[in-house]
């Protein structure tokens, strides 16, 4: 099968979950409900600007301990998924892997970290070892940069998640969890910039929010480049991509062009005046 349709049948089938899913809420024990598509929903213009509590402590696939603060200061993308997962997980994480390596490869000189943290309290790190290893396989090159993690305690999930509007719940009748597919990009001062969600952005779309998450030290040498990045293009929430500020160009383009105009006219004026002198 091919991986786009592959894709594609995954989506769907998480789609007709969240439809028709009797759930369990994580958060609420066992509490049976009808599940809205609508409670999955991230409320982005609630949670931009959100910030992020950098002491929670969290362990890498060897067991090191090391705090979410320490991922920060610079752009951080935040990634939830849980590793017994046999679908949207694995797909979201090897899509992130490939997009990333399209990154390092147009953007070599892009600073960041990603960061990728279960929220399955079932998770050890023996799950997240089988997880990267054999079902993700995070590149060499990308391994300095994007860490795969679990809580070193699980009661501080529920705190970390809904921090930043992920809710999430356990299908018991399909034995699976119900959550957003969201990439959450984090300033270096740890606070919500932006969300891209599903399997469908491109690397454009992947670099322009890493820019709008290093806007904090957009007074930086060196980053006008990324101003008029992110001028040019602003993120559309309804397609869940970034798309040109066709609006913004055009006022751009037509003050170019008065301006153009008038420095022509005057010049046409000046060598009109050296002529008859």
């Amino acid at each position: 099968m091919k991986p786009a349709l592959y894709l594609k049948q995954v989506l769907l089938f998480t789609a007709c979950l969240l439809i028709s899913a009797q759930a369990n809420a994580v958060n609420d024990g066992n509490v049976e409900s009808t599940l809205d598509p609508n409670v999955v929903r991230i409320d982005e213009a609630k949670f931009l600007g959100a910030p992020l509590d950098k002491d929670f402590v969290l362990l890498d696939e060897k067991g090191n301990e090391f705090t979410l603060g320490e991922q920060m200061g610079k752009p951080l993308i935040l990634l939830f998924s849980y590793y017994t997962c046999d679908g949207v997980c694995e797909v979201l994480n090897k899509y992130l892997a490939k997009r990333l390596t399209e990154l390092e490869e147009t953007e070599p000189d892009r600073d960041y970290r990603a960061l990728t943290i279960s929220f399955d309290k079932e998770d050890t790190v023996d799950s997240l070892g089988i997880f990267s290893h054999h079902k993700v396989g995070v590149p060499e090159n990308l391994k300095d940069r994007w860490t795969l993690s679990v809580m070193k305690n699980p009661e501080d999930i529920k705190r970390l998640t809904e921090s930043v509007g992920v809710r999430y719940f356990w299908s018991s009748r399909d034995k699976v969890f119900v959550h957003p597919n969201a990439f959450i990009f984090v300033t270096p001062k740890g606070r919500v910039a932006r969300y891209l969600t599903g399997a469908e952005f491109t690397v454009k779309d992947l670099n322009l929010a890493l820019v709008d998450a290093d806007w904090e030290n957009i007074s930086q040498a060196g980053r006008m480049i990324d101003i008029l990045a992110g001028v040019c293009f602003s993120y559309n929430f309804e397609e869940g991509k970034y798309t040109l500020n066709i609006p913004l160009l055009a006022g751009v383009a037509s003050l170019l062009t008065g301006i153009f105009i008038t420095l022509f006219a005057f010049r046409v004026k000046i060598n009109k005046k050296k002529n008859q002198e």
